[in-house]
């Protein structure tokens, strides 16, 4: 017999009143299946090329990964999540909508990844990029201000749901 796969959900818990009824309430939160935001780095073929080199690595010039958007994604779950829990009871209760709710939480995570992106040390310089770097700040990717200027977020529809 297989073994039972665990789950884990955060729920936003709404509240209902006499002037909140439940077709409402799935009419109001229905927007929010079919639209969401993207978090990341917005530019031409070279900024993307030297964003996914600092994301990801490159074997083939032994540059280490430099993670900015999985760790920045990473560090803004617990702010987003508190913001979406408020924001569906919001929505609900009429104070928000859910384009206003993706905006927010996409400006959070924005935010959260650009300070990420100012944290960056580590794995450390090649000893040949620090000599090249001598008497200038040694922070990692903080010389890449057209890559930190790129971060940005968007919200669009969902693929397959219009």
């Amino acid at each position: 017999m297989a073994k039972a796969k665990k789950t884990r959900a955060k729920r936003a818990n709404v509240e209902i009143t006499e002037t909140t009824q439940i077709p409402g309430i799935l009419k109001k939160l229905e927007e929010l299946t079919k639209i969401e935001v993207h978090i990341g780095a917005s530019g031409d073929e070279e900024l993307a090329m030297i964003a996914g080199i600092h994301e990801h690595g490159s074997l083939k010039a032994g540059i280490p990964a430099r993670s900015f958007i999985g760790t920045g994604k990473k560090k803004s779950q617990r702010a987003i999540s508190q913001l979406a829990k408020a924001g569906v009871n919001a929505i609900v209760q009429k104070n928000e909508t859910a384009r206003g709710l993706l905006n927010k939480i996409g400006s959070t995570g924005q935010e959260k990844t650009l300070k990420n992106f100012d944290k960056i040390r580590t794995p450390p310089l090649s000893p040949l990029y620090a000599r090249r770097k001598k008497g200038r700040k040694t922070k990692i990717l903080v010389q890449q201000q057209k890559l930190r200027d790129s971060i940005t977020f968007t919200v669009v529809p969902r693929k397959g749901r219009g």
